[in-house]
């Protein structure tokens, strides 16, 4: 406060204008941040940590790129087709690959070029253990041959970038080392070898096909002999004829010998007795021979009819076995449909046959006379072709097992000639050349690590925003500690621009300050407080200069107002000339050593009258009793509207709590930017919570609070008339 007495007096054109002006209250209008102002004002703030780690990272990375060893990268193209071409027209043999799959199929591919297997084959194929130029460019220098191979595969798989494009199947396979020649015969042993790998893997499948049917042929190979033999075996010995008679006509199977000695013996009883034995002929053949072989049956239509479909499923099931068993189940249905067609024509011969029943009884006295001679035969046949049930199921099972053996043989000389034949759907497009110059990333490195640094930076600023969680705004003060804001004092730009700007009546300063005079008078029920005390948290946070303000606006609103310096702990003759020192002060008045009115005293030019702190000698403790102190500001108000005490800081000491019982309010002074949440907390709680009326916030600055200073314009001036 010091400081501000010996600021040069106005003149009085000035302090009479000062005085004149009328004070022309306005709505307060309390500026809430938003959230990108919080993030432009924290940017603000940490403007320096950001710049700084920005630098320090740009120019790591350019130290680090201009010195590093020079890479050369070189690039060879393939084409990977979805679809090799063609050699068999079979889909079975060459199955064409869903469309949909088209991406997963390329990215496989990329994956097999970039595996351990491939690297392995391209280490073996160009000898890279053996090779010093090659173990230089790779930055391998292992001693152990078998070390230096595992290592370079490792770098083969870290050297090497595989990329396809957006709709194109071309691939580039690039390789980045030291020497460019290198680079050149490694990229373009990546491409063959992922040529060799693709055809080799379909070779692989081939040769495990033609396994698995070489097995299967010979199980169906066994299978066939076992069940001919079975067959042969049965018909020795149910004494078949079957076997000695060669098929005849379009029958496949053979037939019976004495079924065909019945046959010739009816025919040459047919032909002598023509007349009256024709209809006992007629049924001897209708009741020993099969129905489907009648005549009328196999020109009926409907029998003609179930034969066609009949003939369609077996065509059908011929072929489902060829690639199934018996127990496949599409060959199961379509063998159950057979049986079924065959139900039905039996059913349709059966009634044609008993058509011959009229027949054969007006023909009964023929029949009885033919019968003794081919009853012999009959059962005789009829004997065998009951023994024939079994020997023609097993005929039906050599047959089925003969074509599946056949069907095996032939898909296996397909598999062999397709093995033979294999295409490879990765080609090259262009081979790799060793390039001219080297690889240039100063500009990406750059770039990374500006992005980095500013990572970097952000993070830091982000620990530091959060650490140091200080007072900027009302909204802080408001809600973080829960103290009411009775206005805010912008930042000046240096000490000793205060007298200057307290002296504008005009200036923001000022401004500021009459707002705060009018917020007073409503921050209690019962007007403007008598004795006020204006402290902060700690010590350089603007208490003097706001006690200073106040005065000023308080006096121009015609109240009569005296400031009592009342921080004892300051040396007492510091920053004053000898007059001033002499002068008695608040410690030789509680000293008892001076009265009351003379230690008041008015500076020139100044509105307010002043109470100096003194030239203390006891400690401030003894002098600062509640009691008297409040008796010291009683005298004062009898010749005063208000009493300011510019007291200490709260933090450390116990003046501040002992003048803040002697007054009627408190106004706690908060540094902006500076002063922490928890600090002016704290200093909180050690006052009288009743006479803590409200806080002032100094130094403010907008951009660092991320608020407009608009917002907090509470009034406007006017000169009175």
């Amino acid at each position: 406060m010091n400081n501000l007495i010996k600021a040069p007096a106005t003149s009085p054109t000035a302090a009479k204008s000062f005085a004149d002006l009328e004070l022309v209250p306005l709505q307060r209008q309390v500026s809430h941040r938003t959230g990108l102002e919080e993030i432009l004002a924290a940017l603000h703030r940490q403007r320096l940590v950001i710049l700084t780690a920005i630098a320090i990272t740009l120019i790591v990375a350019g130290v680090l790129t201009l010195t590093a060893k020079p890479s050369y990268t070189a690039v060879a193209s393939v084409q990977v087709d979805q679809w090799a071409p063609r050699v068999f027209a079979d889909d079975n043999l060459e199955p064409r690959a869903d469309e949909k799959d088209a991406e997963r199929f390329l990215q496989t591919q990329v994956d097999r070029a970039r595996s351990r297997t491939i690297a392995e084959t391209v280490a073996n194929k160009l000898q890279l253990a053996k090779s010093p130029i090659s173990l230089e460019a790779l930055g391998v220098g292992a001693d152990d041959q078998q070390t230096a191979q595992r290592d370079i595969i490792q770098e083969l798989q870290q050297r090497v970038k595989v990329a396809i494009g957006l709709n194109t199947r071309v691939a580039r396979i690039s390789f980045t080392s030291g020497h460019p020649v290198v680079s050149a015969r490694v990229a373009n042993a990546f491409a063959a070898s992922l040529i060799e790998a693709n055809l080799q893997q379909k070779n692989q499948t081939s040769a495990r096909a033609k396994q698995f049917l070489l097995k299967q042929l010979a199980d169906a190979k066994q299978r066939l002999e076992g069940s001919e033999r079975r067959m042969l075996a049965y018909a020795r010995s149910a004494d078949l004829t079957t076997t000695i008679v060669a098929p005849t006509g379009n029958d496949a199977s053979p037939g019976s010998l004495r079924a065909q000695q019945l046959g010739l013996m009816t025919g040459s009883l047919a032909e002598a007795t023509a007349r009256r034995i024709d209809a006992q002929q007629q049924w001897a053949q209708v009741q020993g021979t099969d129905p489907l072989s009648l005549p009328e049956v196999q020109t009926n239509k409907a029998v003609q009819d179930l034969v066609s479909q009949k003939a369609q499923l077996q065509a059908a099931l011929q072929e489902e076995r060829q690639r199934h068993t018996d127990e496949y189940p599409s060959v199961r249905e379509t063998a159950a449909k057979i049986a079924e067609l065959n139900g039905q024509i039996g059913g349709f011969a059966a009634r044609i046959k008993a058509s011959f029943r009229g027949r054969y009884s007006a023909a009964a006295q023929q029949e009885r006379q033919m019968a003794s001679t081919v009853a012999g035969m009959r059962a005789s046949a009829m004997s065998e072709r009951e023994r024939g049930v079994g020997f023609n199921s097993l005929g039906r099972e050599v047959e089925t097992n003969k074509a599946f053996y056949d069907g095996l043989l032939q898909r296996y000389k397909e598999v062999a000639a397709a093995a033979g034949a294999a295409a490879a759907n990765i080609s090259i497009v262009d081979p790799a050349w060793p390039p001219i110059s080297a690889d240039s990333s100063l500009g990406r490195d750059l770039a990374l690590a500006g992005i980095s640094g500013l990572l970097l930076a952000l993070l830091v600023g982000g620990v530091r925003e959060k650490m140091h969680n200080v007072i900027r705004s009302t909204d802080d003060l408001e809600h973080g500690v829960n103290l009411p804001s009775l206005g805010v004092v912008p930042r000046l730009s240096g000490p000793d621009q205060i007298p200057i700007a307290l002296e504008d009546p005009r200036s923001p300063c000022s401004e500021a300050y009459h707002s705060i005079a009018v917020a007073l008078e409503q921050a209690t029920g019962g007007g403007l407080p008598k004795t006020l005390l204006i402290t902060s948290s700690t010590a350089s946070e603007g208490k003097s200069t706001s006690a200073w303000g106040i005065a000023k606006s308080l006096s121009a609103m015609g109240k009569r107002v005296i400031v009592v310096d009342a921080d004892l702990r300051r040396f007492s003759a510091e920053g004053r000339s000898d007059e001033e020192v002499s002068r008695p002060g608040l410690s030789n008045v509680l000293e008892g050593s001076t009265a009351t009115h003379e230690a008041v005293q008015r500076y020139e030019g100044a509105t307010f009258s002043v109470v100096c702190a003194g030239d203390i000698r006891t400690s401030p403790v003894a002098l600062l009793a509640p009691d008297h102190m409040k008796d010291i500001l009683d005298q004062l108000l009898e010749s005063h509207d208000i009493v300011i005490v510019d007291g200490p800081p709260i933090m450390g000491l116990a003046d501040a709590v002992l003048l803040a019982h002697s007054v009627d309010a408190v106004l706690v002074v908060v540094e902006a930017n500076r002063t922490l949440s928890s600090q002016v907390d704290v200093a909180i709680s050690r006052l009288p919570q009743s006479n803590v009326i409200g806080g002032v916030i100094t130094k403010f600055d907008p951009k660092s609070a991320g608020v407009q200073y608009g917002g907090y314009d509470y009034y406007s001036y006017s000169s009175a008339n």
